[in-house]
């Protein structure tokens, strides 16, 4: 590429080494760009072919100058530098043809360049035509080479390519002065060339950097506008939301609706807003952290325009959104369904007269409060109370007034008790109450103050009659038992024998009482015609209905009928 003189320059060389190594450089970043590879490396190939046919005509002139045979060496610059154009013409088509094989061509032109200088050099020797070929090969080359690079400026971000176009064009055009001006004396510095093609390469690649970040901004715009449509076209509530702060991106005309969002505003509302328990939305991010995505999770909300929680069925995942990463949540109301389970465990687990626990959500739940209680090491009481002279307020009243007088006597063991204390009816007239960390002693203070609230309390018949109503009660404790069926009947057996000392009283089952019941037995202690206690039949029959008109136990209108305790001493009176 340049005179022979300033190449055996030592510092020339150096520099001219170097700026080829970084051009193998940039050969390597701009390589990365698949459609550039092939280009770069035929290119840097044939640039250094040509720079190896400067050093062989050093030699060959430093082999003229000592009087030496030249013509292999003269043969072997040539041949470089038709090697050198081959790839150069390569490096030009993979620019210029895509689809199209250059080989074809390659080889005619390598065939006739070997032809030529086999003629030229050997058979009929020619220092003219010698000096031609040590130009034509390099200008073909570069011709060509510059042809490919004005090829790529119809492509968006053709900075480098215009450099390496213009670059290669300047370096033609020197070498067309040079062949047809054998007079004009100039010197090619490769160097700089190799300089300015490692900038120019190093510019593609960074306008294909350039051009893959706009596709890649379309392609996700686009994917965007998918999103977008899927979810404004989709018959469930969604909600895209940022994943660091929650705050709303997109939601779709459903979730407007279901949340009370002013679409307009979007960006002033966060998703963790609207969740009404703030547990349930900490699992639901734990579950989201392990899995990325969550189906079918059961979410309490609530909107701005409702104090109302409702219940929603969730499905979330974490998506990439705008260049971050956003949560999709799909909702489903399930209110409806939350309800009617909520009613269907209320029936199972209420009564539906007096809506309070029946005895089986009672037993069952007691059961695990002593459990818990033992392992506490805490006291626990357990209080039985009959409606006393119950049959004669039906026969006197009706049974819709006895309704409304287990109803209010309900009512008034719930007003009168703590939320932890847990009132059910155990059957007919008969209730039961569980008190939690309440020795037998204070159990006893308890239940007396709750039959005096209760004595207190009125119901009015249809005709407007007032009827008042007493309560006997038993108590049994955590001295006396840890099971719940043995609680009862001991509670039980305390409210015999406060309906056979009369009524309107309370009685404690004792230790003492339960050493007499291990020696005598329960079962023993009344004959059947007259003191079978009907509380022992409970376990094998089902529940009393509260319409029947049980007829087990009576209760007293203080204002209408005193009636005193039978000697008979049956409890179910």
């Amino acid at each position: 590429m340049g005179n022979p003189e300033v190449f055996t320059n030592n510092y020339m060389f150096l520099v001219t080494l170097v700026s080829l190594g970084l051009l193998l450089v940039s050969c390597f970043y701009a390589g990365s760009v698949k459609k550039f590879f092939g280009t770069a490396w035929l290119l840097f190939i044939g640039l250094t072919l040509e720079f190896c046919a400067e050093g062989v005509a050093v030699k060959a002139a430093e082999a003229y100058a000592a009087g030496n045979e030249v013509t292999f060496y003269i043969f072997m610059e040539l041949l470089l530098l038709l090697v050198g154009m081959i790839f150069m013409a390569l490096a030009a088509s993979n620019l210029l043809l895509r689809n199209f094989s250059p080989m074809p061509v390659v080889l005619t032109i390598s065939l006739l360049g070997l032809v030529a200088i086999g003629a030229f050099v050997f058979i009929i020797p020619d220092g003219a035509m010698v000096n031609n070929m040590r130009l034509i090969f390099p200008l073909a080359g570069f011709v060509y080479v510059a042809i490919g690079f004005w090829s790529k400026l119809s492509e968006p971000n053709n900075g480098g390519y215009m450099l390496a176009a213009a670059l290669n064009s300047v370096i033609a055009l020197l070498w067309a002065v040079k062949l047809f001006d054998f007079h004009f004396g100039f010197i090619l510095i490769p160097s700089l060339y190799y300089v300015l093609m490692s900038m120019a390469f190093i510019i593609i690649r960074s306008d294909f950097v350039v051009r893959k970040l706009k596709e890649t901004e379309k392609q996700v715009e686009a994917y965007n506008q998918r999103v977008e449509d899927i979810i404004k076209s989709s018959p469930f509530p969604i909600i895209i939301s940022q994943l660091g702060d929650d705050k709303i991106i997109l939601a779709n005309n459903n979730a407007v609706k279901l949340f009370g969002i002013n679409p307009g505003e979007l960006e002033r509302y966060h998703l963790k807003d609207f969740f009404a328990d703030t547990d349930n939305r900490r699992l639901l991010n734990e579950r989201l952290e392990q899995e990325r995505e969550v189906h079918d999770f059961e979410v309490l909300v609530k909107t701005p325009i409702s104090e109302t929680p409702f219940w929603l069925l969730a499905s979330a995942n974490i998506i990439d959104y705008n260049y971050n990463l956003a949560l999709y949540t799909a909702f489903q109301d399930i209110t409806s369904r939350k309800n009617r389970e909520a009613l269907l465990k209320n029936q199972a687990t209420r009564d539906p007269l007096t809506s309070l626990y029946n005895r089986r959500y009672f037993e069952d739940e007691v059961s695990r409060l002593i459990l818990k209680a033992k392992g506490d090491n805490v006291p626990y009481s357990v209080l039985m109370l009959d409606a006393d002279l119950f049959k004669k307020v039906n026969d006197t009243y009706g049974h819709k007034v006895g309704d409304k007088v287990l109803i209010e006597l309900g009512n008034t063991a719930e007003r009168a008790l703590r939320d932890k204390d847990i009132v059910a009816r155990y059957g007919g007239e008969e209730f039961v109450i569980f008190l939690p960390a309440i020795a037998a002693e204070q159990a006893e203070r308890v239940a007396d103050r709750l039959r005096e609230s209760i004595s207190q309390a009125v119901v009015y018949s249809d005709e407007g009659q007032p009827v008042k109503f007493t309560v006997s009660v038993g108590v049994s404790s955590s001295d006396i038992s840890d099971n719940i069926d043995t609680l009862i009947k001991t509670a039980d057996e305390a409210l015999y024998r406060a309906k056979q000392n009369g009524r309107n009283r309370v009685e404690v089952f004792t230790r003492k009482d339960l050493q007499e019941f291990e020696q005598q037995g329960l079962n023993d202690r009344r004959d059947e015609s007259q003191n079978h206690h009907p509380v022992f039949d409970k376990e094998n029959n089902a529940e009393i209905s509260l319409l029947d008109g049980i007829e087990t136990s009576r209760i007293s209108d203080e204002q209408t009928f005193i009636e005193p305790p039978r000697p008979t001493g049956e409890k179910g009176e």
